[in-house]
């Protein structure tokens, strides 16, 4: 009996460890740093992406918010009131609507300026436009009055196409004008600009009215 005894000790106590638990603690042992090594690559990814998309964000900022726009000037609607003209000369004020477009995303303040009609290349009107403003992608209509005369001693070199237009009824028309300005973002830049307008239209004699206005 004893020596069956000696044969088959018995086991110490302890904790019962089971084959995955022994397999898990061996590769730990093997491979001590491999859980730090998996999040550090996860937070690098993670990282990564963040500063691609905060890119994006900028360069979709740059060019969007950012690129200043030329404001766009021109006539929307004008009209004609007073008209007095004979084969020699013409006396009408055009009541006209100018409109003023602003697509940045910042105030265009602009300083005054002048519209001028002319015929051929004779001007025949001028009229003010005042200081002002236009807000961030905003529209801004400015009434003007300009009082056209014209005459054959004005008109010494178009004296002959100026009886032939009177004599058809149409009288042909330019309207150009300049607002220089500048244009802020987001109170850190600062953009001189120029709006320009060309206005082209026929001032129908028969009918005193504008037709045909169009503006580049």
């Amino acid at each position: 009996m004893e020596e069956e005894s000696d044969l088959n000790p018995l086991k110490p106590a302890g904790k019962h460890h089971t084959t995955n638990e022994t397999f898990a603690t061996a590769e730990l042992i093997r491979n001590p740093s491999r859980k730090p090594q998996t999040r550090s690559s996860k937070c690098l990814v993670y990282i990564l992406l963040a500063l691609v998309l905060q890119s994006i964000a900028l360069l979709i900022f740059g060019l969007v918010v950012l690129r200043i726009k030329t404001p766009t000037l021109q006539l929307s609607a004008a009209a004609v009131k007073d008209l007095h003209y004979d084969p020699t000369s013409l006396n009408v004020t055009v009541v006209a609507e100018v409109r003023l477009h602003n697509m940045n995303f910042g105030r265009f303040k602009f300083r005054g300026g002048n519209t001028t009609f002319l015929y051929e290349n004779a001007t025949v009107g001028v009229t003010a436009i005042y200081d002002g403003g236009v807000g961030s992608r905003e529209k801004r209509e400015m009434s003007v009055s300009v009082k056209v005369m014209a005459s054959d001693r004005q008109l010494s070199d178009n004296s002959v196409d100026f009886s032939r237009d009177v004599d058809s009824g149409l009288i042909k028309l330019r309207s150009l004008a300049k607002l220089k300005g500048e244009v802020r973002v987001v109170k850190i830049i600062n953009r001189h600009t120029t709006a320009v307008m060309d206005c082209t239209m026929a001032l129908n004699l028969t009918g005193q009215a504008i037709q045909d206005l169009l503006c580049q």
